[in-house]
């Protein structure tokens, strides 16, 4: 468990609490860990030795084949997380219907050489951008859709809403880190704003929290998650920074998506609030439907019902995809 920062006494003026919020949001609350040593040397990718290409370089990538694909998805992360970390369960069912899955390691995360670096909230939009053209390129008969789980569900409203996803049928936000604009209190945004001029790379636990935040009921899956190296949750102040300018970036660009839109957020979601996800639900001028779980929290794909999840979204896609004769006509 990581040690409770020392936090600057102005950081404390403005308000510990707002400092904690961001923490949650960042860390979703598991123990911080420190940099694995491997991570000196260059990470070899996914397991299947995949690779999604972007003007940047390569990013580590995981793919589930369908059989008889009728759709495909391209998968973004959370914040300290890493593609199969977050799909993996969900893309075998999904895959299992007809949903070809791609989840790739954003820059700064998972198996990239570049984890725990920060890159930049104009990086990740631009990673995707250039990772949904790699993917549409290799199934250019087949629609396809964009996901994205927390700090990736920002990632993708803000690349959606700035005209970055052409030729993307629809778009999938999982408990999206939307909490931006108007919806953030200003004292949160200036502990943010103090903290990264003072401290930039003093890194926070979610210990430092006076409240216990729970991001999922699945308790056994969280304390997998801890001991995962690949896996970090002590935020820098830099990063806290960074995931408010990407939470006001798609903020800001909600109101340009005119992607068919599907919202999901879980009744106990207990990191991101509620009412900040409606806003931006209510922002959006497209095609879209609002999917609240009863029983899901912050990690929709992982909680102990996230079965329920897994349809819902696959239900959407297929929705939207080739009908199954269409499909296997394709295959033959």
């Amino acid at each position: 468990m990581a040690a409770r920062p020392r936090l600057h006494p102005a950081v404390r003026a403005l308000g510990l609490a707002g400092a904690c919020a961001l923490a949650l949001l960042a860390s979703a609350c598991a123990p911080g860990t420190g940099a694995p040593a491997f991570l000196d040397g260059l990470l070899t990718g996914a397991e299947d030795g995949q690779a999604v290409v972007t003007p940047r370089g390569p990013l580590a990538l995981s793919r589930w084949r369908a059989e008889r694909p009728r759709a495909v998805l391209l998968a973004l992360h959370g914040y300290g997380d890493y593609g199969p970390s977050t799909y993996a369960e969900a893309a075998q069912a999904w895959a299992a219907r007809g949903i070809e899955v791609y989840a790739y390691d954003q820059r700064g995360f998972g198996r990239n050489a570049s984890n725990r670096r920060w890159p930049g909230e104009a990086a990740l939009i631009e990673d995707l951008q250039a990772a949904a053209t790699d993917v549409k390129s290799r199934h250019p008969d087949l629609p396809l859709f964009v996901a994205g789980h927390s700090m990736g569900g920002g990632v993708a409203l803000a690349a959606a809403g700035e005209g970055r996803l052409p030729g993307v049928a629809g778009l999938v936000l999982l408990a999206p880190a939307v909490w931006g604009g108007e919806t953030m209190n200003p004292l949160f945004r200036a502990s943010a704003w103090t903290a990264a001029q003072l401290m930039p790379d003093q890194r926070f636990s979610a210990s430092a929290s006076p409240v216990t935040i729970y991001p999922s009921d699945n308790i056994e899956m969280l304390r997998a998650l801890s001991a995962d190296p690949l896996h970090y949750a002590n935020p820098s102040a830099r990063e806290f920074l960074g995931l408010i300018r990407l939470m006001d970036r798609a903020w800001a660009a909600a109101p340009h998506d005119r992607l068919d839109t599907l919202v999901v957020h879980g009744a106990n979601d207990q990191v991101v609030p509620e009412r900040s996800v409606r806003a931006a639900f209510e922002r959006l001028p497209g095609p879209k439907e609002f999917a609240y779980v009863s029983t899901g929290w912050h990690m929709l794909l992982r909680d102990l019902e996230a079965a329920e999840v897994h349809r819902t979204v696959g239900d959407w896609i297929l929705e939207r995809g080739l009908p199954a004769p269409q499909a296997a006509a394709l295959a033959d």
